[in-house]
C-alpha cells in the first residue's frame, strides 16, 4: 500500500519541528532464570540477602526452587512478597514464638491447666494395644505453619504452584522410602513445613500419601529442578548447606539427627553442582559461625547475602534487563497483602473421633464477618490446646453458591489414650521432706460428646489411687457430670515451739459424683456430694491429736478461674480458687461441719521484672473442722523460714509477694529460663486443732535461685524468719 501524501508532509513536519514521536524504546529479550535455594535453617535467611541484590542488579527472576529455608523463602518470594517486605519481617520475628507450638496459655482448655500444677512432665506417651508411643516429633509445626501463612499473604490459597506469581517447587523427603518428593501444589504454607521438617525434631507431613520430611535429605539444593521448571537458560544456585557439627556439638538425639540432615545434605548438594554450567552462576555466602539454629542473628546472615552477591556483581550483570523493563515484570510479580476475606460457612474435616460441636465453641470467627488471620490462627491454637490433635490447618474453597473455611485438626496418631509421670519434692534439709511420685493415666475421646477417663496413682509421703470419668453431656462441652473415687494415705507432722512432737496418719477412702459448667478456656464451676470414710492416729510421737475413725458427707463446690499466662512463673495475669465443704448428718457424716477456702494469685511486669501477689484466706465458721481438714502453714514459699507444715488450724490468713527475674533463658525444649528472685510472706493460723495458743502473725521471707525446665518448677533458696533461717529446695508440686 503506498503512503498518503498528506500523511508524509504531516510527519516530515512534525520531524523538523521536533514533534514526531520517538521511536519505540528497545524491548531486551528477557533470559529465563531459575534461582535454586539451598536448606540450612537459619543460615537460609542469607537467601533475602541474595534476593536483594539481585533485585538491585534487575536480575529478572522466572522460576524459583527450594528446599527447607530455601522453600521458606523461595516460596514466600514466588507468592508475591518482595525482599525487603521479607527483611522486615524476618527481623521483627520472635522464632522463639514460632518454633513453640504450645498456645498462649490463657487460650489452653481449663482441665489441661490443671495438669500443669501436677507438674507432669514430658514426654507424653500414646498408649494402645501395640504398646507405647511417642509423638512423630518434639514440635508438631502449628505455630510455624501459622507464621508462614501470614508471610506468604497473597499466595496462601494458591493450589497449583505454577499458578503463583513466580512458578515455584518445593524439595520434601519421602521418610519411608527417602526418595524426592516435587511439591508442586496445595497449599503454599504447608509444603514450606513439609520441606523443613528435621526428622525428630519436627513432626513430618502427611501430602499425597507421603510422610515427609526435610529435603536436604534428599535434594539439598534443587538446581535440576529450577531448570526444568522453567526451561531456564542459567541457574542461579545459593548454597548456604550447614557445615557437620564437630564431635564435641553432638550431644543430644536431636543434634544426631541434625548431623545426619547436614551429611546427607552435603552429598546432595555436591551431586547438585556437578549440573552447573559456563552460563549458571554459584553464590556461596561465608555464613562462618552462622549455625542453623542462629535466627537471633538474622540481620548478620540477610547482610552477608548480599556482600556475597555484589562480589559477583559482574557475572551476574549479563543477565541484567533495563530499569523499566524489570519494574514491569516486578509489578507482575508481586502482589498487594490481601485481607482473608469472608466465608459463607466454617466446617470441620478429617475428625474420627472427635464431635466437631465441641470444637465449634472455641471458634470466634464467624460466617459473613472479614476473616483475620491473627483470629483465625487464635482459633486454631484454642482448638489445639484440648490436646487432642497433633497438628491443625486450614483452607478456604470455593464450593457451588459459597466460599467455605475448612478447619481440619489432625487428631493425634499416638492417642486417644495417654499416658504420663509426674514428681515432686519438697524439703528443708531438715527432718522435714515431702517426695512424690506420680503416674497419671488418660483415656480421651471416649464417646461422641468426648467422654474422658483419668486414672492417677500417687506413691511417696502421700499415697493415692484417684479415678474420674468426665462426661460433657451437652454438644459443645460447656455442662458436664463428673463422678469420681478415691483412695489414700497421708501423712502431717504436729509442731510444738518449732519441733515436731508427732506425725499424725490419715486414711481415706472417698466417692463424689459432680456436676458442673466450662467457664470458656479460662475457669470451670463445680458442685455435687461428697461420702468418705477417714481413719486417723498418731503414728509416732506424742498422742497430742484424737483418734478418729468416722465418715464425712456433705456437699462441695469448687470454682477455679486461671488466666495467668505461666502457671508456676506468670509474667501477666491472675488465678482464683474458691472451695467450700459442708458435711451434713443428713447425707451421713458423722459430724456437721464447714470450710471454705479462697486463693487468689495476680502477676505483672516491667521489662524484665515480675511480681507476684498470692493472697489465701481459710475459715470453718466457728465449726468442729475435724484435724485432717485443717490449713497449713510453713514451708517453702509458705512462711519459708519455718518447718514444713509447722502452723495448723481451723482459720487461716495468708500473704506473699514474689519477685522474680529471669537471668537466662533457655532453650524452648529445656523450659522458659532460670529466674533469680525473692519473696516476703506473713501468715497467721488460729483456732488450732490441739488447742495450742495460735501466737501472733509470722513473717517470713527467702531469697532463691529457680528454674522452670521439662521437670517443671524447681526452687532452691534461704527462708529467714525471726531468729530462724533454713535452706529449702521446691521441685514439682509435692
Amino acid at each position: 500500500m503506498q503512503s498518503h501524501p498528506l500523511r508524509n508532509w504531516v510527519l516530515a513536519l512534525a520531524a523538523a519541528t521536533g514533534l514526531a514521536p520517538p521511536p519505540a524504546a528497545a524491548q531486551t529479550a528477557s533470559p529465563r532464570i531459575g534461582l535454586a535455594l539451598s536448606g540450612g535453617g537459619a543460615r537460609g535467611l542469607a537467601h533475602i540477602g541474595v534476593l536483594k541484590v539481585l533485585e538491585e542488579l534487575h536480575i529478572p527472576i522466572s522460576c524459583v526452587t527450594g528446599t527447607s529455608m530455601g522453600a521458606v523463602v523461595g516460596g514466600t518470594f514466588a507468592a508475591g512478597r518482595t525482599p525487603k517486605q521479607m527483611e522486615e519481617t524476618v527481623l521483627k520475628t520472635d522464632w522463639d514464638r514460632v518454633f513453640n507450638d504450645r498456645p498462649p496459655r490463657q487460650e489452653v482448655s481449663i482441665r489441661r491447666k490443671a495438669d500443669d500444677y501436677k507438674t507432669l512432665i514430658a514426654p507424653e506417651f500414646g498408649v494402645s494395644k501395640d504398646g507405647i508411643a511417642l509423638p512423630k516429633g518434639i514440635i508438631a509445626g502449628l505455630s510455624i505453619e501459622s507464621y508462614f501463612r501470614a508471610l506468604i499473604g497473597p499466595g496462601r490459597e494458591a493450589t497449583n504452584f505454577s499458578q503463583l506469581p513466580v512458578p515455584f517447587r518445593a524439595m520434601a523427603s519421602d521418610i519411608v522410602t527417602g526418595e524426592p518428593v516435587v511439591l508442586s501444589s496445595g497449599s503454599v504454607a504447608q509444603a514450606m513445613r513439609a520441606s523443613m521438617s528435621v526428622p525428630g525434631a519436627v513432626a513430618p507431613v502427611e501430602i499425597g500419601g507421603h510422610l515427609l520430611v526435610d529435603g536436604g535429605i534428599s535434594n539439598n539444593l534443587p538446581i535440576d529442578e529450577a531448570r526444568k521448571l522453567c526451561n531456564a537458560d542459567a541457574v542461579i544456585a545459593v548454597n548456604i548447606s550447614t557445615p557437620a557439627l564437630k564431635r564435641e556439638e553432638i550431644t543430644s538425639a536431636l543434634s544426631v539427627s541434625l548431623q545426619l540432615v547436614n551429611l546427607l545434605g552435603k552429598a546432595t548438594v555436591d551431586q547438585q553442582l556437578k549440573n552447573l554450567g559456563e552460563r549458571d552462576v554459584l553464590i556461596e555466602p561465608a555464613l562462618g559461625d552462622i549455625s542453623a539454629g542462629s535466627f537471633e542473628r538474622a540481620k548478620d546472615a540477610i547482610r552477608i547475602g548480599e556482600e556475597a552477591t555484589r562480589a559477583l556483581a559482574d557475572k551476574l550483570k549479563r543477565y541484567s534487563i533495563p530499569a523499566q523493563q524489570y519494574a514491569a515484570l516486578r509489578e507482575r510479580q508481586t502482589a498487594p497483602i490481601e485481607s482473608l476475606g469472608k466465608v459463607d460457612e466454617i466446617r470441620f474435616e478429617g475428625l474420627e473421633r472427635t464431635n466437631p460441636e465441641v470444637l465449634r465453641g472455641l471458634v470466634q470467627s464467624k460466617p459473613g464477618e472479614e476473616l483475620d488471620e491473627e483470629k483465625v490462627g487464635q482459633d486454631l491454637r484454642r482448638i489445639y490446646g484440648r490436646g487432642d490433635f497433633e497438628s491443625i490447618d486450614y483452607r478456604i474453597v470455593q464450593e457451588p453458591g459459597k466460599r467455605v473455611l475448612l478447619i481440619e485438626p489432625k487428631e493425634k496418631s499416638w492417642g486417644p489414650d495417654y499416658l504420663r509421670f509426674g514428681i515432686g519434692l519438697a524439703t528443708d534439709f531438715s527432718s522435714e521432706s515431702q517426695f512424690n511420685l506420680l503416674v497419671s493415666y488418660r483415656k480421651t475421646l471416649l464417646n461422641r460428646m468426648g467422654g474422658e477417663w483419668l486414672s492417677e496413682i500417687q506413691i511417696g509421703k502421700d499415697n493415692r489411687l484417684y479415678t474420674e470419668f468426665y462426661q460433657p453431656v451437652v454438644e459443645n462441652g460447656q455442662y458436664f457430670v463428673a463422678p469420681s473415687a478415691e483412695i489414700g494415705q497421708s501423712t502431717r507432722a504436729v509442731f510444738l515451739n518449732g519441733e515436731r512432737v508427732a506425725i499424725y496418719q490419715v486414711n481415706r477412702g472417698r466417692i463424689g459424683v459432680d456436676g458442673g459448667m466450662v467457664l470458656g478456656t479460662w475457669g470451670e464451676i463445680r458442685v455435687g456430694p461428697l461420702w468418705q470414710h477417714v481413719k486417723a492416729n498418731v503414728d509416732t510421737g506424742s498422742p497430742l491429736l484424737p483418734t478418729l475413725d468416722e465418715n464425712s458427707a456433705g456437699m462441695g463446690f469448687r470454682l477455679v478461674g486461671d488466666h495467668l499466662d505461666h502457671a508456676w512463673f506468670p509474667r501477666e495475669g491472675h488465678r482464683a480458687i474458691l472451695t467450700a465443704y459442708v458435711a451434713d448428718k443428713a447425707f451421713g457424716s458423722t459430724n456437721d461441719y464447714k470450710r471454705m477456702e479462697l486463693d487468689v494469685s495476680a502477676a505483672t511486669s516491667w521489662d524484665a521484672h515480675t511480681f507476684n501477689i498470692n493472697v489465701r484466706g481459710g475459715t470453718a465458721f466457728n465449726t468442729n473442722m475435724p484435724a485432717y481438714d485443717t490449713f497449713t502453714l510453713g514451708g517453702p514459699l509458705n512462711l519459708s523460714g519455718y518447718r514444713i507444715g509447722e502452723f495448723s488450724g481451723r482459720e487461716v490468713a495468708f500473704g506473699r509477694l514474689l519477685y522474680y527475674n529471669r537471668a537466662i533463658k533457655l532453650p524452648d525444649l529445656l523450659g522458659s529460663g532460670v529466674f533469680i528472685g525473692g519473696s516476703l510472706e506473713a501468715g497467721r493460723v488460729t483456732s488450732r486443732f490441739d488447742n495450742l495458743p495460735a501466737g501472733n502473725t509470722k513473717y517470713s521471707g527467702s531469697v532463691f535461685l529457680a528454674a522452670d525446665s521439662f521437670l517443671g518448677p524447681g526452687f532452691l533458696g534461704l527462708g529467714f524468719a525471726p531468729s530462724r533461717w533454713n535452706v529449702y529446695l521446691l521441685l514439682g508440686a509435692p
